[in-house]
């Protein structure tokens, strides 16, 4: 999926690159060229030397891919390398956003030409990086894959030496189908990590704090509060490839976000009991957030973490339940179930103080506390209405 971030950012660092005489102040060679890449919120400062550029091999076939590898080892992409990993670092980038970067910094290197030298260098660059990754190819178009034991939904995964790699060229969706790749034999690092999706730390980028006025009803009775999220996570999300759903329920609130929700929550929460406290944070997830299936509003599935709840007009069961999920993590710290049935995601709390419909899981009971709906209901102890008899599984859990 191709968005404005790409396009603003290539037009903005194509216009920055400076002269090696330029950069000679942050002490590199002259002949080296450094730019500043808007990446999301945050411009960073990238280093190469235009040396490390290679031809595209031209046509497609296993010889002509692998020599211009093994051109590309002859390069000195090492200055690139490790101004990117230096970002990594500073701005606390995961695997994906490190690999988003690094691809973002190519276009700037390589311009729109060369598509397949650009997929070539990325590829060396994330195998000197430490990762096991492979080349694929077909037709006119050479592709990156990488070794993950993280799952993965509607991204093409290839399984060799025993190893899923997922293509890291085919997120756009523009791959999809089941045709024929040729897998190349060379691989220069199969002892290499498996790359990380997880988002167990939103990164130190630059804050776009955003301030929306919120309302919602606790038995009845309207409330509000303005809160203010970060659009940066937002942005990230934009384009994130699907990870499995309980990793969206384990992402954090920004720093922004949490310090502006959670102190106003707490308010409400200080002289309730623990029944009234699940209930009010229930009435939030259902009454301040209109609902929307997600092929309606989107045209496709997108599931959210919790931020993003706050950065669209419309949300869905699995992006109520991330909120939920986070708020009682935060705010309670009270032991959850992720319950699962075929066409819905809802959340159970531990407790044997609270009545009403439950679940015994790992000998703990857990009753239903569904963050969707009813809308503008408070009640909880009851299963979905309309899943009353439905098989359900558990998906995971917060201790």
């Amino acid at each position: 999926m191709k968005n404005l971030f790409t396009t603003s950012v290539l037009a903005a660092a194509l216009l920055l690159i400076l002269s090696g005489s330029s950069s000679s102040g942050l002490g590199t060679p002259e002949n080296y060229h450094r730019f500043e890449l808007p990446f999301y919120a945050q411009p960073v400062d990238i280093v190469y030397d235009p040396a490390m550029v290679i031809p595209d091999p031209g046509p497609l076939t296993s010889i002509s891919i692998v020599k211009s590898y093994r051109l590309l080892t002859k390069k000195p992409t090492r200055v690139l390398l490790n101004s990117l990993l230096e970002a990594k670092q500073r701005y606390e980038l995961n695997d994906f956003l490190f690999y988003k970067l690094a691809r973002t910094s190519l276009q700037v290197v390589y311009g729109d030409a060369d598509q397949n030298a650009r997929e070539i260098t990325l590829f060396g660059l994330l195998v000197d990086a430490g990762f096991d990754a492979r080349l694929t190819y077909r037709g006119n178009r050479v592709f990156v894959n990488v070794y993950t034991t993280e799952d993965l939904f509607e991204v093409p995964i290839i399984d060799t030496g025993g190893r899923p790699y997922a293509n890291l060229s085919c997120l756009n969706g523009e791959c999809s189908g089941r045709q024929r790749l040729f897998i190349l034999d060379e691989h220069p690092n199969p002892r290499g990590r498996s790359f990380g999706f997880q988002l167990d730390n939103w990164p130190a980028l630059g804050v776009q704090a955003t301030e929306k006025q919120m309302h919602f009803k606790y038995h009845g009775i309207q409330q509000d509060i303005k809160v203010t999220f970060d659009r940066t996570v937002v942005d990230i999300m934009k384009d994130y490839p699907f990870i499995h759903e309980y990793a969206y329920l384990e992402t954090p609130l920004s720093g922004t976000l949490r310090s502006s929700l959670l102190p106003q929550l707490r308010r409400y929460l200080e002289p309730l009991d623990e029944r009234q406290r699940i209930e009010l944070l229930v009435s939030f997830t259902r009454s301040a957030f209109e609902y929307k299936e997600d092929n309606e509003y989107f045209g496709h599935s997108k599931p959210m973490v919790p931020e993003e709840l706050f950065g669209y007009s419309f949300s869905d069961c699995e992006d109520r339940s991330a909120l939920f999920f986070a708020l009682v993590r935060d705010l309670l710290n009270m032991p959850m179930a992720v319950v699962a049935y075929d066409d819905h995601l809802t959340i159970a709390v531990g407790t044997d103080n609270i009545t009403g419909d439950s679940f015994t899981y790992e000998g703990k009971r857990y009753v239903f506390c569904d963050p969707t709906g009813p809308k503008d209901s408070s009640r909880i102890g009851q299963i979905p209405p309309g899943y009353e008899n439905k098989n359900f599984q558990i998906i995971g859990t917060y201790k």
